[in-house]
């Protein structure tokens, strides 16, 4: 498993890429944890390790070993799920997330913005951020920043570069 979950079930996987999740490779769907968990949170899939079922806290506490702050980023998932957008991993852009509009996937739209997660006792400098703004800039995405609070709770920043 790793850091990915395959689907197996062909009914499954149809109907999980109709609806924007995981990735095709091959014949096989493969679902990173976030996708996973949020499904399974869902009773929309069942996810197995060495031939037992896995519970949501398991799957999530596994997870949180293999990558930093996942809970985190898993609530951001959730949300932007939640509020009917397209969610997919973003690291070979250097950020957390792509979304996609409303209602489109990849393929049907170009990605509408990238997100970096933090919490709220992350620092980051001025530099950091440019940098972030810089390539979103050359991505032709809007830059947003969701930063997770002591209580869970989520708020988006959106950082755009004006150039006079």
């Amino acid at each position: 498993m790793q850091n990915k979950v395959v689907v197996g079930d062909k009914k499954t996987k149809d109907t999980l890429l109709q609806k924007g999740f995981g990735e095709k490779k091959g014949k096989e769907l493969v679902l990173d944890l976030k996708e996973a968990l949020f499904l399974l949170e869902k009773d929309k899939l069942e996810v197995e390790l060495a031939g037992k079922k896995l519970s949501a806290k398991k799957l999530r506490e596994y997870a949180s070993a293999r990558e930093a702050k996942f809970y985190s980023k898993f609530l951001v998932f959730s949300d932007l799920r939640e509020k009917g957008f397209c969610v997919k991993t973003g690291f070979k852009f250097g950020f957390d997330f792509r979304v996609y509009p409303r209602g489109k996937k990849p393929g049907e739209a170009h990605t509408q913005q990238v997100v970096k997660v933090f919490t709220q006792d992350d620092g980051k400098s001025m530099i950091e951020l440019s940098r972030m703004v810089r390539l979103a800039g050359n991505l032709r995405t809007l830059f947003s920043i969701a930063v997770v609070d002591s209580e869970n709770d989520i708020n988006y920043y959106s950082i755009q570069r004006i150039t006079p």
